[in-house]
């Protein structure tokens, strides 16, 4: 997959997908599976994030005071530094209006060129995303009269190839923003916080996994830099 990092959530999609044909929809595990996602989504990236955040932060060949500013103006407080940083990644809900940015993070790597190393990095990925679903639609094209699975499976590629093919940096960025805030509104009324399906959930993991996966690559390479 994507990353070695989340294939627990990739797992999780294929048992909603195999509990979905055998358990009514009316049944409070499915109904609870949107908010699983969710929740298992947005926790594995924040976790993930902090991490490399934190090795960036711990790395003695950086220079945090003089290199990174926004960086040396937060660590005085008492929050955890990651904590903090993290924070900087906006989503929150205003009387029905969703705020998302991630740009007040990306300041605290010096900003536009720390961006612009994300999204060549994501361009990449994404790029080689496409290729890998284009040769899985190959190979089940062959078996579409022999099984209804493999059907299904075709489906389901060649919609993730067409969502990869709209997909821009800034669309992923949003999609993980947008776990994010949901994630926000779970936590805090798991039965009623959250109207999206499964499905819903998933489109925006689908792209914001590779947005999540070249933010944590731009990080390491200004830790190893």
């Amino acid at each position: 997959m994507r990353n070695s990092h989340y294939v627990e959530l990739d797992k999780l999609i294929k048992e909603y997908e195999e509990d979905s044909r055998t358990i009514r929809s009316e049944r409070m595990v499915m109904k609870n599976y949107p908010k699983v996602l969710t929740m298992s989504v947005a926790s594995s990236f924040e976790y993930n994030i902090k991490n490399r955040c934190q090795d960036f932060y711990d790395n003695p060949k950086l220079s945090i005071v003089p290199n990174y500013p926004k960086i040396n103006a937060i660590k005085r407080k008492r929050k955890p530094i990651v904590d903090q940083m993290y924070n900087r990644m906006k989503a929150y809900n205003d009387n029905g209006v969703e705020h998302l940015s991630a740009d007040d993070f990306y300041e605290l790597f010096n900003g536009d060129k720390f961006r612009l190393m994300v999204e060549a990095i994501f361009d990449v990925k994404l790029r080689a995303q496409i290729q890998e679903v284009e040769e899985q639609i190959k190979n089940l094209a062959p078996l579409l009269d022999t099984n209804e699975q493999f059907a299904f499976e075709y489906a389901k590629q060649c919609d993730l190839k067409n969502a990869y093919v709209k997909c821009s940096f800034k669309d992923a960025e949003k999609a993980f923003l947008s776990l994010k805030l949901r994630r926000n509104q779970v936590a805090h009324n798991y039965v009623n916080g959250l109207s999206d399906t499964f499905n819903d959930i998933q489109k925006f993991y689908d792209i914001a996994v590779i947005y999540v996966v070249a933010l944590e690559e731009a990080i390491e390479k200004l830790t190893n830099t």
